[in-house]
């Protein structure tokens, strides 16, 4: 029983070449070699042998399943994975049909591994959400010492507690009506102090409080936190006013 030889006698008969072949049914044509000489070591063995024996079988005009059925009796027992050594790197190639039957006739095996695989899973997880049970049980156990009693009322649950709270405490916005000669200090710090030109506004944020040297009033307008303010003074009559955080004028000294 020669099966290299038939298949190879069967190509020449079609008048194929062996780079014709192997443009037909991609494989490669060391391998397609391979079968010819009987190398089958040399072709990466299980159900892509078995494809490229098939495919190359259909191609000469050769029974498939009976090129099958002489490869089985050439190397029958087989031991197409040694439990030594690792199975040999495949190269990427696209699956013929032949490789589809295969896969399609081994899929009971395939099967029961995927269920044993899936039965282990749910063991182990099983057996996790039983520890965690335990532990959470063993953690709730615990009972914390109660705090010492009080005379403060208890602040009820249903009600927000208040917290701080963080934000500016005083907006105001400077505007020129004319030229005007302003000076601004704000939280202690000298922040302006230039002539304004008509038409030019400025935003000043304070913490504590903003003081605000004017040399003409009727020049100068302003607002605090979003309210217009009223008139710091005459015309041409120079004043310092301080704001505080409440938004209120005071004339200072």
């Amino acid at each position: 029983m020669d099966l290299g030889s038939d298949l190879r006698q069967a190509r020449e008969r079609t008048g194929l070449s062996l780079s014709e072949l192997g443009g037909r049914t991609r494989i490669p044509l060391r391998h397609l070699l391979a079968i010819e000489n009987n190398d089958f070591d040399k072709v990466p063995a299980g159900i892509f042998l078995r494809s490229f024996i098939r495919t190359y079988a259909r191609e000469v005009g050769v029974d498939p399943e009976a090129a099958i059925a002489d490869y089985r009796s050439m190397t029958n027992p087989i031991n197409e994975f040694p439990p030594e050594s690792p199975a040999p790197p495949v190269e990427p190639e696209i699956p013929s049909e032949s490789v589809l039957h295969e896969l399609n006739f081994s899929r009971p095996r395939w099967g029961f591994l995927v269920a044993s695989a899936l039965l282990i899973g749910v063991i182990a997880v099983n057996r996790y959400s039983a520890d965690t049970s335990s532990d959470t049980l063993n953690a709730t156990a615990v009972v914390p010492p109660a705090a010492p009693a009080s005379n403060a009322p208890a602040i009820p649950t249903t009600q927000p507690i208040p917290v701080a709270t963080t934000g500016t405490a005083l907006q105001m916005e400077i505007r020129a009506q004319d030229h005007c000669w302003v000076r601004a200090v704000v939280d202690g710090r000298p922040t302006l102090e230039r002539l304004l030109q008509p038409g030019e506004t400025q935003s000043l944020t304070a913490q504590r409080d903003i003081v605000l040297r004017v040399g003409d009033p009727a020049a100068f307008s302003y607002s605090v936190n979003g309210q217009a303010g009223k008139p710091l003074g005459a015309a041409n009559e120079p004043v310092t006013v301080r704001f505080g955080t409440d938004g209120h004028a005071s004339r200072a000294s």
